[in-house]
């Protein structure tokens, strides 16, 4: 006679079922279903190695560290076209749409991180938290409306995949002058990852 499943034997079973089958079916014919969304936003994935090469900030750090299946990566800031994007402080320099815009960007350079470290985006399964900092003059309170740039970007690309738990904090001064910094973490299907780039290593100071 054959075992019943009970009905908790079966919701673990769908629970683990959407796990390994998260990643499935995001590429088609060899493609990279989550870049060709980029490209359709006419956006790009920044290359990380070149960014680090061409940006140097004095800061010494690693661009992630994998701990099982999770990726935690560094914090990342809003660049276009290999600078400085959106600069300044929102409620005195940047409106609420500029810093919007901002944490799009910032989040690409996360993507970046993600891309360098397991060769494709569509190994996300998903973000599983978002933090962003968002430098804000006295009496600005709008850091949620802020941070919502980088998670609608990444609901866009990801669809629920891309919903993470989140924080938005105000602060005041970010390095640079940046309007917004964000740090992710993703959990990834599949179990290779690539070491970890240095950023600034050898720089003396």
């Amino acid at each position: 006679m054959e075992n019943e499943i009970g009905p908790q034997h079966h919701a673990a079973i769908l629970t683990v079922a959407r796990i390994v089958g998260a990643g499935e079916n995001t590429t088609k014919e060899g493609q990279m279903i989550i870049e060709e969304k980029l490209r359709t936003l006419d956006l790009a994935v920044p290359d990380l190695e070149a960014h680090y090469r061409t940006n140097l900030s004095g800061a010494r750090y690693i661009s992630h560290f994998a701990v099982q299946n999770l990726l935690y990566l560094s914090g990342t800031t809003p660049m276009k076209d290999g600078k400085p994007f959106l600069t300044g402080v929102l409620g005195r320099d940047l409106t609420v749409a500029q810093g919007h815009e901002a944490a799009r960007y910032a989040v690409l350079g996360s993507l970046a991180a993600v891309k360098y470290a397991l060769g494709d985006l569509d190994r996300v399964q998903q973000v599983v938290q978002l933090i962003g900092f968002v430098n804000s003059a006295p009496g600005f309170g709008d850091q949620p409306r802020v941070v919502n740039g980088a998670t609608d970007l990444l609901v866009e690309l990801f669809g629920d995949r891309g919903r993470p738990t989140r924080a938005a904090i105000g602060c005041q001064g970010l390095a640079l002058n940046h309007s917004v910094e964000v740090v992710m973490t993703v959990l990834f299907a599949g179990a290779d990852v690539r070491p970890p780039l240095a950023r600034d290593r050898g720089e003396p100071g």
